[in-house]
């Protein structure tokens, strides 16, 4: 892989060997070291979950931690505890949990407030979180990826980080801290005890073989279904799971478990809400941002979109913390009309600069990356025709069947219209809708990929024109008088959205925290359009070609796995796609005791530092 994203490189189909031809003592050990072979790609979109043991329980250390500037050595941060870390565990745990840490530790959590973390299992801090990130996942550069560890927010929900919040079970029942407490010099050594309890979408059960057959057998959506009855009716399309036939309502419209959009698109006013989105391995924002840290009401907004206003009554702050839909309101319309109305709100409020805080943004639906860019950059010469990136997928020889069998019996395979493989779902990127009969795979277009051969579709355009709101005729703010701030985990659509502001209008770009002496990079994965397993085996299952040599089998396993379907082309170098190329941040601030996790006072210290 190119710099800096070296150590992303990984023989996948050679460790999935090795690990097949490995004896592992039971089930859980051999899914970890899938799981952990998976994560080494650093691709978000790509993850894999097994529901039969990811976040099944979810483990917890009471200390969740943040790189913070030392206040008797300004220049140089240090790994500590949170100074909120006693009133999240008050907030989180039931008393039982409390005092087993507590007895322990010897003494009650709120002495650990603020502690200096010197080392951990006996290394220095900063080396065992290195060594934890090589295998962590979801973002290409290693600095990102160490920036999970610590704690953060995600809108009005707080994030315990990777440190002390764990998807799978760790190594050991404890782990040692090295740690110098607040007011103090002295260097102490405890063992805290990791907690866990189940999670709250499993099922009870009282030996291996319930646990098995409630929570890790393949449900009705792990994996596809035909879409045409009359293909679904056929035999040569059953499976080793069976055919689910649908009924009623499209069980594929709901996210799966731990995701935030739905499984296969869905389509309002006429056209695909196409998502580019994580892959979660647990839990998400199920533990709350405590009241005081939590910013004062919005001027405007609806869930994961609210606009502030600074005390400078010059700085609106945008906290946009998902551009999926069922974090704003189910529909993507309540986002486009949020957009508009928090422009005109902060404006109407004297707002000449805008602060875009995109923290923990894991992305969500396209269009609404591609309506927020419009609304900020004004009338420009092509968003009319491209308000996105374009994109292309790959064309292998399994969707190029795909595509022929739809273009030689559209009517008969699919009458709706509703088969991502189906020409007529695209546009070229002059805009025009691709024909029915055209076999857009054909002939493919060879790529190079990081040094590696590959076949590409043609040139896909833009999928959200016509907007159904109205645009504003003038740009809002000026574009040095915008910044867009993360703690570098902001992907897919909101990699999209950014690198769009960031390269297009040279807006600038904030990395908080961050190892000393590193390149920050202000967005992670880029991809162009995520799906996942479940939605390409319902194209598969739908054309007849669940039996072909080159279609994958069914899970098994109650399992969900993403995939990387789009690419996005460069806008700086447009014979290369966006993935992979590095994005440092103009600026890296750390953060400080009084602005951990409280993004009010992030905005302010952020606003007086770039204006």
């Amino acid at each position: 892989m190119p710099t800096p994203f070296t150590d992303d490189t990984v023989d996948i189909i050679g460790e999935l060997n090795r690990i097949k031809c490995t004896k592992y003592k039971n089930d859980c050990e051999s899914l970890c070291s899938v799981s952990r072979q998976v994560k080494r790609l650093g691709d978000g979109h790509a993850g894999y979950v097994n529901y039969c043991y990811d976040s099944s329980y979810v483990t917890y250390l009471p200390f969740p931690i943040a790189l913070l500037l030392n206040s008797n050595a300004i220049n140089v941060p240090s790994i500590y505890i949170v100074p909120e870390a006693s009133e999240i565990a008050a907030s989180t745990f039931k008393d039982d949990a409390i005092k087993r840490w507590q007895s322990a530790l010897g003494c009650s959590l709120k002495a650990f407030d603020g502690a200096r973390v010197v080392s951990i299992n006996g290394q220095d801090a900063w080396s065992y979180i290195d060594n934890l990130a090589a295998h962590s996942g979801s973002f290409q550069a290693r600095t990102t990826r160490q920036n999970g560890f610590f704690a953060s927010y995600q809108g009005i929900s707080y994030r315990f980080g990777d440190f002390a919040q764990l998807a799978l079970p760790p190594q050991s029942d404890t782990i040692e801290l090295g740690l110098i407490r607040h007011g103090t010099t002295k260097r102490e050594t405890y063992k805290v005890p990791y907690l866990s309890q189940l999670g709250a979408a499993d099922k009870n059960f009282t030996d291996a073989k319930s646990f098995w057959a409630k929570n890790c057998r393949p449900i009705g959506i792990t994996n596809g279904s035909p879409k045409s009855p009359v293909v679904a009716a056929s035999p040569s399309n059953s499976s080793k799971i069976g055919v689910q036939r649908l009924v009623g309502e499209d069980p594929y419209s709901r996210p799966a478990r731990f995701q935030s959009d739905p499984i296969s698109p869905q389509m309002e006013d006429g056209k695909w809400i196409a998502v580019s989105s994580l892959v979660n391995d647990g839990p998400q924002n199920d533990v709350a941002l405590p009241p005081r840290l939590r910013p004062p009401p919005s001027v405007s907004g609806i869930g994961a979109m609210q606009w502030h206003m600074l005390d400078d009554r010059k700085t609106a702050a945008l906290h946009l913390s998902s551009f999926s839909a069922e974090t704003i309101g189910m529909f993507s319309s309540f986002f486009f009309w949020a957009a508009l109305d928090g422009v005109n709100k902060v404006k109407a409020r004297g707002a000449t600069r805008l602060l875009i805080d995109l923290t923990n943004n894991g992305g969500g639906a396209i269009c609404l990356a591609a309506w927020l860019h419009r609304i900020l950059a004004g009338p420009q010469p092509g968003i009319g025709i491209q308000p996105g990136l374009d994109g292309s997928v790959r064309a292998q020889d399994l969707p190029r069947k795909i595509v022929s069998k739809i273009v030689a019996n559209r009517t008969g395979i699919d009458p709706h219209d509703r088969l991502l493989y189906n020409p007529v779902s695209w546009k070229d990127t002059n805009g025009k809708r691709f024909s029915p009969t055209l076999n857009w795979l054909n002939p493919p277009v060879g790529v190079q990929v990081n040094g590696v051969f590959d076949r590409f579709s043609r040139r896909i355009g833009d999928s959200c024109l016509p907007f159904k709101w109205t645009a504003p005729s003038t740009r809002p703010f000026n574009f040095e008088n915008i910044a867009i701030m993360t703690n570098g985990r902001c992907a897919s659509s909101c990699s999209l959205f950014s690198i769009t502001m960031a390269t297009k209008y040279n807006v600038k770009t904030v990395v908080v925290g961050g190892r000393p002496g590193t390149v920050q990079q202000y967005c992670g994965v880029v991809g162009g359009q995520s799906s996942n397993f479940a939605t390409m085996d319902s194209e598969v299952k739908t054309v007849g070609l669940k039996h072909d040599p080159l279609a994958p089998p069914d899970f098994l396993t109650n399992s969900f796995q993403g995939i990387n379907w789009k690419l996005a082309w460069s806008i700086r170098d447009p014979n290369t796609f966006e993935e992979f190329k590095s994005h440092p941040a103009r600026y890296t601030f750390q953060l400080l005791p009084s602005t951990v996790n409280k993004p009010m006072a992030l905005w302010k210290d952020i606003a007086k530092r770039l204006w």
